[in-house]
């Protein structure tokens, strides 16, 4: 099947809803950042409590092999794990920008983070991969960064989503 065809069955709308947003994030280190975002999905009900302490190990042991702040002002962290069933997206914009020890030593604006089942690796990448090539646009990232309300974020989404298609 061809790449485009992959691209096209994936659409990020059917996992990030307004709510699943964090505007204005701050944070001092990257394992702060992670773990302000797994509160807000906490709360939300899209992970337990009781797993978030494990889920933050497993992403900060990512971390520690290679930055997942990819340049270009984003981050893709991400993880598989039992405890989690579905795909979960969560996205968090900073307009000053943290520090998320990227790649090319900028800050990072906008961070999108990728939780799926440990069995779905053929998703979990595809979903990734995705978000690299929407997130590449450097246009689109500044848009995502500017934005004053939630309200804003999924529009520009699909937007970039269909431009892709």
């Amino acid at each position: 099947m061809p790449e485009k065809g992959i691209e096209m069955s994936i659409d990020l709308l059917n996992y990030l809803q307004e709510e699943d947003i964090i505007l204005n994030l701050k944070g001092k280190s990257k394992k702060n950042i992670i773990s302000t975002i797994l509160d807000h999905l906490v709360e939300r009900k899209k992970i337990n409590k009781g797993d978030k302490k494990e889920i933050l190990k497993v992403i900060l042991q990512r971390e520690d092999i290679g930055s997942t702040a990819i340049g270009g002002y984003i981050a893709l962290p991400h993880t598989r794990l039992d405890c989690i069933k579905d795909i979960i997206l969560c996205m968090a914009i900073s307009k000053e920008g943290v520090d998320f020890e990227s790649l090319d030593q900028e800050p990072v604006n906008v961070i999108v983070l990728l939780l799926s089942n440990q069995k779905e690796a053929g998703i979990h990448l595809k979903t990734l991969a995705y978000l690299a090539k929407l997130l590449r646009d450097k246009f689109f990232v500044q848009q995502l960064k500017n934005v004053k309300d939630k309200k804003e974020v999924i529009p520009l989404i699909a937007k970039q989503q269909s431009a892709l298609r």
